[in-house]
């Protein structure tokens, strides 16, 4: 059985095993989210499970050091004693029984976390960048938040995240997914900057800065804050980021104005 095939069945099999646990899968890509706001994303090599190893990064606001150096450990042990055969299965039941012998008192992200951020206010540092807040929107106890700012240099984009990051509330969601596109001037040339960051949540950022591009939204920066609610949203999950920069940018006179 080549590569690939082996591929193939071994995510079939994944999700027919732990279809409550596997949030988004493709050939090459398995992201997997468990209790206690853990979760795990998985790229698989074109040569795995023959040669290579899948790569992994792990998640968890609420782990510390040691404890994501445990499960580390113990998914590279996993794979060096499987080398050359399917490991994914394996390494999702390990850490299964990792986060079931975590302590009972471990921070839990709040069923109600909606009630939480609904009141989400900049306080701790001062906001002179004039960032705007979106609604708060909430799906299946998980809520969601756009933030807006004007920016005109990267040291501005970083200032925007620092205050909104001293926001205990948003400093400890589970994203914060950022997209910005500014002008500068050299030598009488225009320099267009963008970039983006999923802060996590996988490919959601690129989305943004399409839809931004898309709109012609310049000199601006938008920032999405996800609280996890527990409940796993699938591909819903991107059709809210993306509602919510497009009425944000919308709001500020961003974009095609809307007639009546």
């Amino acid at each position: 059985m080549s590569d690939q095939e082996q591929r193939l069945t071994e995510i079939e099999s994944l999700a027919a095993i732990f279809p409550d646990l596997l949030e988004d899968s493709s050939e090459k890509q398995l992201i997997f989210r468990f209790e206690k706001n853990i979760s795990i994303d998985i790229l698989l090599p074109d040569d795995y499970p023959s040669i290579s190893p899948p790569t992994f990064v792990l998640s968890g606001p609420y782990l510390s050091r040691d404890q994501k150096e445990v499960i580390h450990n113990q998914l590279n042990e996993i794979y060096i004693e499987n080398m050359g055969f399917p490991v994914i299965f394996n390494w999702i039941s390990a850490i299964q029984d990792f986060v079931q012998d975590l302590p009972q008192d471990e921070p839990e992200v709040a069923e109600d976390v909606a009630d939480d951020v609904a009141s989400v206010s900049v306080e701790e540092e001062v906001d002179d960048m004039n960032i705007q807040h979106g609604e708060v929107f909430t799906d299946r106890k998980s809520a969601f938040q756009a933030h807006l700012a004007v920016v005109k240099s990267k040291e501005e984009v970083d200032r925007v995240m620092r205050i909104l990051k001293s926001n205990s509330k948003i400093c400890r969601a589970t994203h914060n997914i950022l997209a910005y596109r500014f002008t500068t001037e050299i030598n009488g040339k225009s320099i267009h900057h963008h970039d983006c960051e999923d802060d996590g949540e996988h490919g959601a950022s690129s989305k943004m800065l399409e839809l931004m591009d898309r709109m012609k939204a310049n000199n601006v920066m938008v920032v999405v804050t996800r609280w996890y609610g527990g409940i796993h949203l699938g591909p819903d999950r991107f059709r809210h980021i993306n509602n919510l920069t497009r009425q944000i940018l919308s709001d500020n006179n961003y974009g095609a104005k809307k007639s009546n």
